[in-house]
């Protein structure tokens, strides 16, 4: 059962089954991996589409409470804010996204977005994205079924793709 915490900090079930997810294998070892994870201003680096990050907690890191601002200036432009409400180091984290400019929080509730990472060997990691959330009318489950889904499981896998490139360029190594 997927689980995480609301904005109050009560835990919310939003359901067995994520809406969509995208998984890679990156080459390198998890604690790496999960160091490109944590550093919230690397985003824009392996994110396409986001330009840049906010800090609004204060913290450039990834940590239980930290909440941030991602700017997406181009194409479908806006942004979202996402709080970490679970965190654990080396294996997962869940952000909510209490607030954005594309009406997500107005059509679904409980979003959360939850990042795992697996040692699958001493130099492979698997990573997976899993987002949770409930449309909230007839309209928003026509829309998620249609074109949120496919198109939110493609660029998280796009995103994922971006994380692989920055995590074995040798530089960070």
């Amino acid at each position: 059962m997927a689980e995480g915490q609301s904005m109050d900090g009560e835990a919310v079930d939003v359901g067995k089954q994520p809406q969509w997810q995208a998984e890679i294998r990156i080459k390198a070892a998890i604690d790496l991996v999960w160091d490109a994870v944590e550093d919230l201003s690397l985003i824009p680096r392996y994110h396409h589409d986001v330009r840049a990050v906010e800090y609004l907690s204060g913290s450039t890191r990834r940590a239980q409470g930290v909440s941030y601002r991602c700017v997406v200036p181009d194409g479908r432009t806006g942004w979202c804010i996402e709080k970490v409400v679970e965190h654990v180091p080396l294996r997962k984290t869940t952000v909510a996204i209490p607030e954005d400019s594309w009406g997500l929080g107005q059509n679904f509730d409980q979003f959360l977005v939850e990042l795992t990472v697996e040692e699958e060997d001493e130099k492979t990691t698997l990573v997976r994205l899993r987002a949770f959330y409930i449309p909230r009318t007839w309209k928003a489950h026509l829309v998620n079924f249609l074109s949120l889904r496919p198109a939110m499981r493609r660029r998280a896998l796009r995103t994922l793709e971006g994380l692989k490139v920055l995590v074995q360029k040798p530089e960070l190594k």
